[in-house]
């Protein structure tokens, strides 16, 4: 790998061999990696063969500079084909490259010729709605070229394809080879261009172009719901020429050969066991999908076996917490393997749940599946089930989890590290349960010195952080004590600064104010508030009165 510490050691001129040479090997590199490649490159000025580095190199640089290799033209010309997503797409770097680009090609409104289209490339996917409408079908080819569109692009793309005021003409006179040239606008197709596109097109696309396109699954699934008859008759029974035999099953153009009620129909009797991975690759549709999902139910009423859980990632949306109950998961891999599909927190919580119910623990692997995306749903009993010693190995971050399974957790993680107590080690494995510890453990932790830093120190538990006194908090932060000040405004900061004596916190020298004065007393009155605003329990309000003057008031009200 190539990475800029290594590249400061190295002299100007051999390092802009070296980036040559990534061009010839079409080297790709991200952002900070190019960023230090050109920092490297035009350390001693511009160089003046520019167009013998890799094209994404141009991107953090200007035409201005460009100048000594070539025109502005010439600049985009190259920007154009780089890869521009290489930059955020609303950075001001991208910005500023789109409107050099319209500055240097002269266009003045929102119409692009041909010509200027080929020089922009890929800076066409920045241009708003109104350039994509006005240039009529001219930037439709360039278009397709791009990652993602704003909702002001696709509803253009649309309205433009829709006129078949195109050299591509109308939907309903393309070939297959237009579609594949248009092919990464489908997903931005609606029914209303689809249904126009003649089938045999779509299925022919389909099967000579669709695999090599960057679609996904869905994206290909609404090509296939277009190809299906829209009104499905009702199936008397599987027709004869629609079998399905182990041929149909290896043929990921198996959706369009039936309709959800055939589908149904034929899938009787026939075992997806050994081909449920394979098939629910195929662009099914939502309807044919659910289809699929019924077989599954009426093959297994007791629940699915533990070997096709991993497998069923397309099926997911349909599967009810009723279903998740009658699994059979009794093993941590199954388990992280369900989890790795990003289920949604309803699903994964039923998931954990039935794992946690059949009696299984949750060891190192289940963990690090469940992770800090799914460790604030366990519950308390869930939370019992961890395996103590697993938090060695298992990294979670339970800072916004509630405190009840902060509490669990880190007394959990304190029982697991108990024999590193005493390492350099353990302050680093016990910092992200420290939201859970009672004060008397951060008192012990202070002693050795941790240098905790201030985020950490504020998501601390409230009443431990309050029970501390200014010394422990100068040996817990350590070096970061400064950083105090920072925050000393911020809940529960300012609480505990108001609990402390001034002079206590003069001594931490690091300009804390709003401690209590020595010789004045902390005068409570509960304030009352309105009760639909009133939290449970007073408020209270403190007032600071020197000792002398509060004995003069009391001889004023007594007298």
């Amino acid at each position: 790998g190539f990475t800029c510490a290594a590249a400061n050691e190295m002299e100007t001129e051999s390092f802009q061999q070296l980036a040559k040479v990534m061009k010839q090997k079409n080297v790709s590199l991200g952002e900070d990696e190019l960023r230090c490649l050109v920092k490297m490159v035009t350390l001693h000025g511009i160089p003046k063969d520019l167009d013998n580095y890799p094209k994404d190199l141009l991107l953090f640089l200007s035409p201005s500079d460009y100048a000594t290799t070539g025109s502005c033209w010439q600049y985009f010309a190259n920007v154009g084909k780089a890869n521009l997503d290489v930059l955020q797409r609303e950075s001001s770097q991208r910005k500023q490259l789109r409107l050099e680009a319209l500055a240097c090609l002269k266009i003045p409104g929102t119409q692009i010729n041909e010509e200027n289209a080929e020089v922009l490339g890929r800076l066409v996917c920045d241009l708003g709605g109104e350039y994509i409408t006005s240039s009529g079908g001219i930037l439709l080819k360039q278009l397709s070229q791009c990652e993602s569109f704003l909702p002001d692009q696709e509803e253009a793309i649309r309205s433009v394809v829709r006129s078949g005021n195109t050299t591509f003409g109308p939907p309903s006179m393309w070939s297959a080879s237009t579609l594949n040239e248009l092919s990464g606008l489908i997903p931005v197709f609606d029914h209303s261009i689809l249904q126009k596109i003649p089938k045999n097109v779509l299925t022919l696309w389909l099967k000579n172009f669709a695999y090599d396109s960057s679609l996904s699954r869905e994206q290909l699934a609404s090509i296939v719901e277009e190809l299906l008859p829209s009104r499905h008759k009702r199936a008397a029974g599987c027709p004869s020429d629609k079998t399905i035999t182990q041929e149909v099953l290896e043929d990921d153009l198996m959706p369009i050969y039936y309709t959800p009620e055939e589908l149904h129909a034929c899938l009787k009797n026939v075992s997806l066991v050994n081909h449920l991975s394979q098939i629910l690759s195929y662009p099914f549709s939502v309807q044919q999908l659910a289809v699929l999902k019924r077989n599954l139910d009426e093959t297994y009423p007791d629940g699915y076996p533990e070997s096709l859980l991993p497998k069923l990632g397309p099926l997911a949306p349909f599967l009810t917490s009723e279903d998740i109950s009658k699994w059979k998961i009794s093993s941590a891999d199954t388990l992280a393997a369900l989890l790795r599909d990003q289920p949604s927190d309803r699903e994964a919580a039923a998931m954990i749940k039935r794992y946690v119910t059949l009696g299984n623990r949750l060891n190192a692997t289940a963990l690090n599946a469940i992770g800090t995306k799914y460790v604030c749903l366990l519950n308390a009993t869930e939370l019992n089930a961890i395996d103590s010693n697993s938090l060695k190995i298992a990294s979670l971050d339970p800072s916004a989890c509630s405190q009840l399974t902060k509490d669990i957790l880190y007394q959990k993680a304190k029982r697991a590290l108990s024999d590193q107590h005493n390492s350099r080690a353990y302050y680093a494995l016990i910092k992200p349960y420290l939201g859970g510890a009672p004060g008397v453990d951060l008192g012990a932790l202070s002693k050795d010195h941790v240098n905790m830093d201030i985020e950490t120190f504020m998501k601390l538990r409230r009443d431990s952080l309050l029970s501390l006194t200014p010394t422990e908090v100068k040996s817990l932060l350590g070096m970061n004590l400064k950083a105090l000040t920072t925050v000393q405004n911020k809940s529960p900061i300012r609480e505990w600064v108001q609990k402390q004596k001034q002079s206590d916190l003069d001594k931490l020298g690091v300009g804390l104010f709003g401690g209590t004065q020595e010789g004045y007393i902390n005068f409570v009155t509960p304030k009352f508030q309105t009760p639909s605003s009133a939290p449970l329990g007073a408020v209270a309000m403190v007032f600071h009165l020197p000792a002398l003057l509060l004995s003069f008031l009391m001889v004023l009200v007594l007298s």
